[in-house]
């Protein structure tokens, strides 16, 4: 062995090697890359299979289909009061001309419609409908949106202005007795706001509205199924379809004609909402979740509603016939 030649092993060369591999391993940690990974390409793809049902796993159950469950129960059940309070009571007048049950509809849209709004959140539309689908169910969602709150302020306009032309009557009853074309013109006048702006134009408004926000969250839902609900939600939930099909029978009975409109809209209702469950059928849903409760959450909502709605208007009807509450003074 030559002994001039021989050099011990350098550890200093071993350490720069060493750092060397941190140092472009740390570079290649710190480097910024746009470019996706399969998996976070995947997360932003929309869920596309050959059954046109997507959402999330049928055993999964989050906050969002428990806070679904409570919107479904909270809306009809404020639209509800806000409709038959007035209905049923008289609230105390304001000044000599202004009725209570005239303020408590002024609040009326402050209340029951955020509701609405927030079950549509609850959708994820831009999720489940691509490109112009989703702009139409919310501009759909808009105009009826729209519709419901310029019915109830027709409504509320001619509750206010018709009591002062029936107070006045009231009031002046012996000194108009003699002036029979002017108690004539005063009782059109009376009329022409109470049965046709009150009662038939602002009523059927807000109905309409109303149904096409409805219409709009089944379009928007169509597509999605959720979870499993617990016991106490499976409760809620059938209190809430109950309270809403409790609504259609009470609307139909008090509004002009409205057993006329009621009875085939319950039915054609419910049988969308049945046909969109079982015309697109998951792997794992049999009849489209139909027989599941809470997988095809709203469309089994609006489903029990109009079988509940039905069922009141078949009964009124047996009763009393096609004649509205108002009518008949019950």
């Amino acid at each position: 062995m030559n002994h001039n030649n021989y050099e011990l092993p350098s550890i200093y060369n071993q350490k720069t090697e060493h750092y060397e591999v941190i140092d472009e391993q740390q570079q290649r940690d710190d480097s910024f890359d746009l470019r996706m990974g399969p998996s976070q390409q995947q997360d932003l793809l929309p869920d596309d299979n050959n059954n046109n049902i997507s959402g999330r796993p049928l055993q999964h159950h989050d906050n969002k289909d428990r806070q679904l469950v409570w919107l479904l129960l909270v809306t009809p059940l404020l639209v509800l009061i806000f409709t038959a309070v007035p209905a049923i009571a008289s609230l105390p007048t304001i000044g000599s001309m202004t009725s209570g049950n005239a303020i408590w509809r002024l609040i009326d849209p402050i209340f029951t419609l955020p509701p609405f709004l927030f079950t549509m959140f609850c959708a994820d539309v831009t999720r489940y409908h691509i490109g112009s689908s989703s702009t139409f169910i919310w501009l759909l969602w808009a105009v009826g949106a729209g519709i419901y709150v310029q019915g109830h302020g027709v409504h509320l306009s001619a509750a206010l202005f018709k009591h002062p032309v029936e107070d006045f009557i009231a009031v002046h009853n012996q000194t108009l007795g003699s002036n029979a074309g002017l108690v004539e013109e005063l009782e059109s006048i009376y009329s022409y706001m109470r049965n046709l702006w009150e009662h038939l134009i602002g009523h059927y408004m807000y109905a309409v509205g109303a149904v096409i926000m409805s219409w709009t969250q089944i379009a928007a839902f169509c597509n999605q199924t959720h979870g499993s609900l617990t016991i106490g939600y499976q409760v809620l939930f059938c209190i809430a379809s109950l309270i809403y099909g409790l609504l259609i029978g009470a609307i139909a009975i008090d509004f002009p004609g409205g057993c006329y409109v009621g009875l085939p809209y319950t039915i054609i209702f419910g049988a969308v909402c049945a046909l969109l469950m079982i015309s697109r059928r998951g792997k794992d849903l049999k009849y489209g979740g139909l027989l599941k409760l809470g997988h095809r959450m709203v469309l089994q909502y609006y489903l029990g509603a109009s079988i509940v709605g039905f069922v009141i208007i078949i009964g009124w009807v047996g009763k009393y016939g096609f004649a509205n509450r108002t009518v008949l003074d019950i």
